[in-house]
């Protein structure tokens, strides 16, 4: 079953929905389409396509475009390319302990954030347990003896 929602992130859509050429009816033909009759799946075609080095790339591309002549290829090739994201192996995602393109070591902002808000259920949690299981073991005071009666 395909899934509702695409796998991938918006950074592609601008490539995927951009306007390769129009076909012999007048119609737009979009990379989404293209890629989609080659028989692969849109949006990891257009991920495999942007992690492959720049002549890889052309050469995916060329393959989807309609045949027309060699230089209106090439022109096409280079404005779609152009509309790739970079290639995820060169971003800096700053994961805790990954390595930036100048090999130092990067910290994510929201790791500490994320430990203290463990940290603050984990406590909460142990301390809601610790009043219930102590409220169950508490007596009821003892009331002071009624006075005898005269």
């Amino acid at each position: 079953m395909p899934q509702a929602f695409p796998p991938l992130g918006s950074e592609y859509e601008p490539f995927l929905y951009a306007v390769v050429c129009d076909e012999a009816n007048g119609a737009p033909l979009t990379m989404v389409s293209a890629i989609a009759r080659s028989g692969a799946d849109p949006w990891q075609e257009a991920a495999r396509i942007a992690r492959l080095p720049k002549a890889g790339a052309f050469e995916a591309l060329t393959r989807l475009i309609p045949v027309r002549g060699e230089a209106e290829n090439t022109a096409i090739a280079k404005r779609l390319f152009s509309l790739l994201p970079a290639s995820r192996e060169n971003l800096d995602f700053s994961f805790v302990g990954s390595r930036t393109k100048k090999g130092s070591t990067a910290r994510n902002p929201l790791v500490p954030v994320i430990v203290a808000l463990m940290l603050g259920l984990a406590l909460v949690s142990f301390f809601k347990a610790a009043t219930r299981s102590g409220a169950g073991s508490q007596e009821a005071p003892v009331s002071a003896p009624a006075a005898a009666d005269q």
